[in-house]
């Protein structure tokens, strides 16, 4: 007869452990849910027969739980030595059922909406025309091909960066929120203008790991613009409402990351149609202002001439009529002269002393005489300025002097401005 060993209580539990602790997955109703100090999650996982505690790490679930959810968790059964308690530690939660992704979908939705990650004041614009483009979806998927499809027929040439991950299923949310942080960490450097994260249709729990808090936050936090096309038209997502861009499916995501070719030449075609009747209108605006300047000016000038040539003719005259009655004078004085020559000697001597001072009279009476003296002639308007009286500031006056004519603006009756 064999003989049964005896362990110690310590020694039994973890004789337990060692028989139990292999990785599980079990599918239940949440019950008796409680969060400790914001780490540490306990719930009872049951079903019509049975009920078992569970145990996780706040960090561990992706997903708000409440009572009354259906549930598929996966941890290790294990008996914990100070309590004897029997219980799961819970590594990963799968939400089971239409209604419990429903209403968690709800709850995170309203949690995240009221921390302002789908703000849409926050969402930034895309880059016009990107030259590189960050891809985070399944190589396999539909959804990349359609995306590069219309991707290349939009327009070519561009580098797309794939961060192939799974878009369902346990390491789903961990390789999205791993290529995020990949992207953000190397992504500007690489010149990575606009993530873009896709997946084609399915359920709502195929649709889990878009719907998870931890990857509508990777999304929010992106230092490079997000388009995000997940599932159909129909379908929405956590991840969809974070996004700077959301788009109807991914194949709408590939038409928003990039313009199309045809649209874009026929935009830069309109461009520069507009830019050559600017720079014609600009041109011609132009012409006709300098045109209306040269016009401007000629005419003043000319009329300047006009008026200079109109005061010259005016001084012209009345130096003739001058040196005309000089000659007279002139004349006469060569007559009174002649008919006293045949006077008494003394007479003619008395008579040429007052020929020759009547001479010096009018030589100091000829204004050439006075000018070539170093003095001026005033005239406003053609006549004689003999006052100051007669000019106030502003007076346009004509100087002649003994070489020519100058003319001058009056600043005070008492200096004159040349």
């Amino acid at each position: 007869m064999t003989e049964q060993p005896v362990f110690s209580v310590s020694e039994f539990i973890e004789y337990i452990n060692l028989a139990v602790g292999r990785r599980v997955t079990v599918e239940g109703e949440i019950s008796g849910y409680s969060v400790n100090h914001g780490k540490w999650v306990f719930f009872d996982l049951k079903d019509e027969n049975g009920k078992v505690g569970c145990f996780a790490a706040a960090w561990n679930l992706h997903t708000v739980l409440e009572d009354g959810m259906q549930v598929q968790v996966t941890g290790t059964p294990r008996v914990y030595p100070k309590s004897g308690k029997f219980s799961i530690m819970v590594e990963a939660v799968e939400l089971k059922g239409v209604g419990a992704l429903k209403r968690a979908f709800e709850l995170t939705k309203a949690k995240l909406e009221k921390e302002g990650i789908f703000d849409t004041s926050r969402k930034r614009p895309l880059e016009a025309l990107p030259e590189k483009i960050g891809l985070i979806c399944s190589r396999e998927s539909a959804a990349y091909t359609d995306f590069m499809r219309i991707l290349n027929q939009r327009i070519g040439g561009l580098e797309v960066h794939l961060a192939h991950v799974h878009v369902q299923g346990e390491s789903a949310v961990r390789e999205i929120v791993g290529a995020f942080e990949w992207f953000n960490a190397h992504g500007e450097e690489a010149g990575i203008q606009t993530l873009v994260l896709v997946r084609g249709g399915g359920s709502l729990e195929d649709l889990q790991a878009f719907n998870s808090e931890p990857v509508a936050r990777a999304v929010f936090a992106s230092r490079i613009p997000v388009i995000c096309g997940v599932g159909h038209e129909r379908d929405e997502s956590l991840a969809d409402y974070a996004a700077d861009v959301r788009a109807a499916t991914p194949t709408h995501a590939a038409s928003l990351a990039v313009p199309d070719r045809e649209e874009l030449s026929t935009s830069v075609d309109r461009a520069i149609a507009g830019m050559t009747g600017s720079l014609e209108y600009a041109l011609e605006w132009t012409a006709n202002a300098i045109d209306r300047g040269v016009f401007t000016i000629e005419s003043r000038i000319t009329g300047t001439m006009r008026a200079a040539a109109s005061l010259f003719g005016r001084y012209t005259l009345s130096l003739s009529l001058f040196e005309k009655q000089l000659s007279h004078f002139q004349t006469q004085l060569t007559h009174a002269a002649s008919r006293l020559a045949g006077s008494h000697e003394n007479s003619v001597l008395q008579t040429r002393e007052h020929v020759q001072f009547l001479e010096r009279s009018l030589a100091n009476m000829n204004p050439l005489t006075v000018l070539k003296r170093g003095y001026a002639i005033v005239s406003k308007k053609g006549r004689s300025v003999g006052s100051k009286s007669a000019l106030k500031p502003g007076d346009r006056i004509d100087l002649r002097f003994r070489d020519g004519e100058l003319p001058a603006v009056v600043d005070s009756p008492q200096q004159p401005l040349f």
